[in-house]
């Protein structure tokens, strides 16, 4: 019987890989070169910053597409009164200074 050793030696000169599987026929585990999985990790890693500099090149076009368009202000109408209405909003019995205290009475 062939020990882990000897499966990882023939993996290492024929290049391939070994699937270790369970009852139900599904991979668990994969024994290969250390060459071919720094590959396969590289080739990921690649694409991982394949994918962040899309996603990068995307951000600057939609910022610079948004430094073009001129800023719209909203247009504001004010109406414009000509008629004096602060007898309407103030008590004319409102007394502005407050009550007047005398210092002795305290």
């Amino acid at each position: 019987m062939s020990n882990l050793k000897d499966l990882i030696e023939l993996a290492k000169l024929d290049g391939g890989k070994f699937f270790v599987v369970n009852e139900e026929g599904e991979a668990k585990l994969v024994i290969m070169g250390i060459e071919e999985y720094q590959k396969m990790l590289l080739g990921k890693l690649k694409k991982q910053v394949m994918d962040v500099e899309k996603i990068n090149e995307k951000i600057t076009k939609a910022q610079l597409e948004e430094a073009d368009e001129p800023e719209v202000k909203p247009i504001v109408k004010h109406k414009s009164f000509s008629q004096d209405l602060r007898s309407e909003v103030i008590d004319p019995s409102f007394d502005f200074e407050g009550p007047k205290i005398d210092l002795e009475d305290i």
